[in-house]
């Protein structure tokens, strides 16, 4: 992310939703070894900082509140993991290029 981060954001509020939202990624995922919880919070953490515009239009206007914050976070979670998981499948792993190297193919 190129933007600057504003941490000044992240009360104990607005981390206790980040671990929510954490929390429903790496359940929501973990099946397919994407994200586990510790990654998923600290990228909540790294969105929120770095939208803080979004964060204080939520906080700062009662009909969208902590829920489209929420929301919000969920989506952009998502479009995260999504581009995270397109990137791993276009790599192999070090023990599928070992075995196909024993197996004499490339």
């Amino acid at each position: 992310m190129s933007q600057a981060a504003d941490w000044s954001v992240l009360t104990p509020e607005v981390m206790t939703l980040a671990g929510r939202a954490a929390r429903r990624m790496a359940d929501g995922y973990e099946e397919r070894l994407t994200m586990e919880y510790d990654d998923a919070f600290q990228e909540a953490a790294l969105i929120l900082a770095t939208k803080p515009e979004m964060v204080r239009e939520c906080l700062g206007n009662q009909e969208l509140g902590l829920g489209v914050l929420y929301h919000r976070l969920l989506l952009d979670l998502t479009d995260q993991i999504k581009t995270q998981a397109r990137h791993r499948t276009r790599h192999v792993s070090y023990e599928a290029a070992c075995d196909r190297v024993s197996a004499g193919e490339r």
